[in-house]
């Protein structure tokens, strides 16, 4: 297959999977690229845009959301949508997504903090909540049901920040909460989701819940973010 000659510069740090998408869209108008035109890799996309493969990857989810392109697997991605007529508020959409690779960066800052000081502050009704969430999980993986799957992570998480008992932090937490309600993070998270990595977060949740239990704070802020860690590894790659 002949290399195609598309324009692509590296791009900032600022939303930078949004400059990606509108990288393409250029290219796209240009005529460079057509429908069925396979895009390079992630990796040569990355080296080309001079970040991450993470970035690239939500740039290429934001595009599959609107139906710009569509992936194939085995064989790559590819043009799927060169109509013009609808874009510009298709393009509007996606610049309202949040970054995923910045959402993590956030709950990395602030999340195994919160865990800390649930194992100082958390009470027994906190306790009793945590652990009535943990056993609700069990249905949603036996089902394989990921919408209650992630409707509970949201809920696990949110329980620490409230037996944290610090109201700053607990407003971050909504924050992030709502932003799994968006299509780009909700996409690159049932990508990522399978019976598998299920088991595997409910397993760390049991894990981080112990820690709390048994007031081990220093043990409790490792555990979630190392968690943290995982789900982003498994979210978004490198």
């Amino acid at each position: 297959m002949k290399a195609l000659d598309i324009n692509f510069t590296p791009v900032g740090e600022n939303k930078a999977f949004l400059d990606i998408a509108n990288q393409i869209r250029d290219n796209i108008e240009k005529g460079v690229l057509k429908v069925d035109s396979r895009l390079p890799s992630e990796r040569e996309l990355a080296e080309k845009f001079r970040t991450s493969r993470a970035t690239v990857r939500e740039a290429l989810r934001a595009l599959e959301i609107i139906g710009v392109i569509e992936s194939k697997v085995g064989q790559g991605t590819f043009i799927k949508n060169i109509s013009f007529s609808s874009m510009d508020g298709l393009f509007a959409e996606i610049s309202k997504q949040t970054s995923p690779s910045e959402v993590f960066e956030a709950r990395y800052a602030f999340e195994p903090y919160l865990a800390h000081l649930s194992a100082l502050r958390a009470t027994q009704e906190d306790f009793i909540s945590l652990k009535s969430i943990l056993a609700e999980f069990d249905t949603a993986i036996e089902n394989t049901d990921i919408q209650q799957f992630e409707k509970l992570d949201g809920q696990f998480h949110y329980a620490i920040a409230l037996s944290a008992k610090n109201s700053f932090l607990l407003h971050m937490v909504n924050i992030i909460n709502n932003v799994r309600l968006e299509k780009l993070w909700g996409t690159l998270k049932e990508r990522s989701l399978n019976p598998d990595k299920m088991k595997q977060y409910h397993i760390e949740h049991h894990t981080i819940y112990q820690a709390i239990h048994e007031r081990d704070s220093h043990k409790a802020q490792l555990l979630t973010l190392q968690h943290l860690k995982n789900v982003r590894e498994n979210m978004l790659g490198d």
